[in-house]
């Protein structure tokens, strides 16, 4: 009788401990299966095997490595990409010595190692966002990268076993471009235990994550700049301290209101939100994954029991609308925002929060457990093939 337990490895050239796909898969698949874990740093399952893999320049043989790579990219010869990436040799050296029944792939640069490694029922491949525009904001990137990853769509994601992506506009678009079927896994957060907090004045305003030129966060704060309510906006920022940062804290300077904390660890974090009201989670549709954004901080926002104002993001959009959590805008301006938070009054935010509240369970990470589970089941029912 076949062992139901099968040997899945999850792999992500991240540092483990911050990527919360790869964490929650884990909390996922581990009672059923015997997972191993891979990856930049150490990992937070104690009880989990894990292969930290080593932080090396992208190319091996230095210079000439570089220009050869730039010399490949150029000329659309892809194929041995792969044979001059450090990492990639470094990572099959590494994980090659054992049989994997299931190899979790997360990203498309980590692809081409993943297959490598030839797993008994193949290769599940979690696009996350739509990789072909990843970085389009930048030249160089749509110049020489992007024609490589769509290359990688049409090739190679073809031989994995399954596709995952993270919202149903990304799902769509891979189908349509590349005739790629991929399974929707939201990035919902794992259910927390906790009630909302009293609404009070002045109304606190919170917008946690990453920085980014793109995500254009300026808007958020003219909207309160522009605003007469009795708000304050709180900013819990990753990334450091740079020159958009300063940008940012400048145009925020002389309105007492908004303030930048500093960033608290993930583990802590729906904690220190859960003292809020609302969650800002509006991003303009700079780029196309930014149009289709369905973000870990709009869950975030959730679990802490907060209401939500959003843009008209369509993905995020459907959650407030269905589940009665928050505002969508009518579009991105700051007057847009500003207009939203003078019409605001405690009754309606509290019942925001309300909503958020009997609705966490049905938005959070455990609700898609059952989706990694019914997946995982499927490859692992097919016959066994090679990557």
């Amino acid at each position: 009788m076949k062992d139901p337990r099968a040997r899945i490895l999850v792999l992500t050239y991240t540092p483990f401990a911050r990527e919360p796909r790869a964490l929650k898969q884990v909390k996922y698949l581990k009672a059923t299966h015997d997972v191993t874990t891979a990856g930049f740093g150490p990992s937070p399952f104690p009880d989990v095997p894990h292969v930290e893999l080593p932080e090396l320049p992208p190319q091996r043989w230095a210079l000439f490595g570089r220009l050869l790579n730039l010399g490949l990219l150029v000329l659309h010869w892809y194929w041995p990409l792969s044979w001059i990436n450090a990492l990639d040799r470094a990572t099959v050296r590494m994980l090659a010595g054992d049989s994997w029944d299931v190899v979790i792939a997360h990203d498309l640069k980590v692809l081409e190692a993943s297959l490598e490694l030839k797993p008994r029922y193949g290769v599940v491949l979690d696009l996350h966002e739509y990789a072909p525009r990843q970085n389009e904001h930048s030249f160089i990137w749509r110049l020489l990268i992007a024609p490589y990853y769509r290359w990688l769509c049409r090739r190679r994601a073809p031989r994995a076993a399954a596709v995952v992506t993270v919202s149903q506009g990304i799902v769509d678009e891979y189908r349509r471009v590349f005739g790629i079927e991929s399974t929707l896994v939201v990035n919902a957060t794992p259910y927390q235990e906790m009630t909302p907090s009293a609404v009070g004045a002045p109304l606190r305003l919170v917008h946690s994550g990453g920085i980014a030129v793109q995500r254009r966060l300026d808007i958020m704060i003219q909207g309160v700049r522009e605003s007469s309510a009795d708000v304050t906006l709180d900013f819990y920022l990753v990334g450091g301290e740079s020159a958009l940062m300063a940008h940012l804290k400048s145009l925020a300077s002389g309105d007492p209101r908004i303030r930048f904390r500093e960033p608290v660890p993930y583990r802590d974090l729906i904690r220190v939100l859960n003292r809020y009201d609302i969650g800002l989670s509006i991003f303009p549709p700079t780029t196309f994954n930014l149009a289709w954004c369905l973000p870990n901080k709009f869950f975030d926002f959730v679990q802490a029991r907060l209401g939500v104002i959003v843009g008209p993001s369509p993905e995020m959009a459907r959650f407030v609308n269905q589940y009665g959590i928050g505002l969508v805008l009518p579009d991105f301006e700051p007057a847009s925002l500003a207009a939203a938070l003078d019409s605001l009054t405690s009754d309606r935010v509290a019942a925001w929060k309300v909503a958020s509240d009997a609705n966490a369970s049905t938005m959070s990470s455990e609700s898609q457990a059952e989706i990694w589970e019914d997946l995982v089941s499927r490859v692992l029912a097919e016959r066994p093939r090679k990557a």
